[in-house]
């Protein structure tokens, strides 16, 4: 029997859900026939099949947990058994850490690690570019004993005796403390925060539609803020298109689909997608190629509460725009007292790449787009 094996969705997770299977034992699948659907950490992954064949064997059914690498169908034929999942990658580099800083080693054999090793590193939080190896091939140990050696010189976490029912997390939740984890460990960010004048807006707008025309406003004045940094190899890349990563609160967790090219699509298009996009999220229906490609975020956390924040940015984006609820306030206007509608904004950039300059000038960008009727 020939056994395919659920495959890297590209979501940053090492499992997946299934949700309903289009096959079942008997059926003949042809390559690239879609056999399931996997609920990844916020998206439905429609997934092909790599070979034809009869279905032999389905490994779950709609509601279990499969892990990436472990059998998801089985079709009639020989197995290949010297297929691997996932391929081995190699690095001529190695840091070794000693007691006055980082050295770089070379090595003439390069180093190899399997992909159970590379998720086991993953899930331990250990960088297998960083760690001492026992020979040419990084090892489940070499992994363990980098995890050690960390714990040893972190804080140990409280021991919580949970006294009600425990749940497991969510995939989308897990993505989350993914990402955040991420954010903490490779981000260091600066946030600061003004308020937009928008008492001359004139009619009905829309305010999200204004939001992110503000957003656009903001990236073309100051272009470095709509890129992607990568710190290791020292390099950044300016993105043409204005991609905004939109958060969407739902009872399920945080959702962030894209809005591809905003500057091309008209407020009537945008608003279209925003409304479908709302849906999807509700119905844990968004594709995985519109949770994709964001450039830069947009969390317009005032519609529930809240003034300022600190919004966090998940890389390799460099800055968020956080936006809290819009209030009546006296303020000096042509040099009295009036009161107008004033809107906070917050903004957080990662100050690696974005300078304080370049940081202030994307609020003044944003305020300014605001402030027009």
């Amino acid at each position: 029997m020939k056994i395919f094996r659920l495959p890297d969705l590209g979501e940053g997770l090492p499992e997946a859900i299934i949700r309903e299977w289009y096959v079942k034992p008997g059926d003949e699948v042809q390559i690239d026939q879609t056999i399931v659907a996997m609920e990844t950490a916020k998206a439905l992954v429609d997934v092909p099949a790599p070979f034809s064949g009869k279905v032999e064997k389905l490994f779950g059914q709609p509601g279990d947990t499969i892990e990436t690498g472990k059998p998801l169908i089985g079709v009639e034929g020989e197995e290949d058994s010297g297929t691997v999942v996932g391929s081995i990658e190699q690095s001529d580099t190695v840091l070794h850490e000693n007691a006055t800083g980082v050295t770089v080693q070379q090595h003439t054999a390069a180093l190899r690690a399997t992909p159970a090793v590379r998720m086991l590193a993953q899930q331990l939080g250990v960088n297998l570019e960083e760690i001492s190896v026992s020979g040419n091939v990084i090892t489940a140990d070499d992994v363990k004993r980098a995890t050690n050696l960390f714990q040893q010189n972190t804080p140990q976490p409280l021991n919580v005796q949970f006294t009600d029912a425990v749940e497991s997390l969510s995939p989308t939740r897990r993505a989350m403390v993914m990402s955040m984890t991420q954010s903490h460990q490779h981000i260091v960010p600066v946030s600061i925060s003004d308020d937009a004048d928008i008492h001359d807006w004139a009619g009905k707008q829309d305010v999200t539609v204004r939001l992110l025309r503000a957003v656009q406003a903001g990236c073309e004045a100051v272009p470095i803020t709509n890129a992607y940094f990568d710190a290791q190899q020292m390099v950044y890349q300016l993105h043409k298109e204005i991609n905004v990563g939109m958060a969407v609160d739902t009872e399920h967790g945080l959702f962030v689909p894209v809005l591809k090219n905003i500057a091309q699509q008209s407020n009537e298009e945008l608003r279209e997608t925003i409304n479908r996009f709302k849906q999807q999220s509700r119905d844990k229906t968004l594709p995985a190629r519109d949770l994709k490609g964001a450039t830069i975020m947009l969390s317009n956390f005032g519609t529930i509460a809240g003034r300022y924040a600190n919004p966090i940015i998940v890389p390799p984006m460099v800055a968020i725009v956080g936006i809290g609820k819009a209030r009546e306030k006296v303020v000096a206007h042509r040099s009295a007292p009036a009161v107008r509608r004033i809107l906070p904004i917050s903004i957080t950039v990662d100050h690696r790449l974005v300078t304080g300059g370049e940081a202030i000038r994307l609020l003044h960008a944003i305020m300014e787009a605001l402030a027009k009727p």
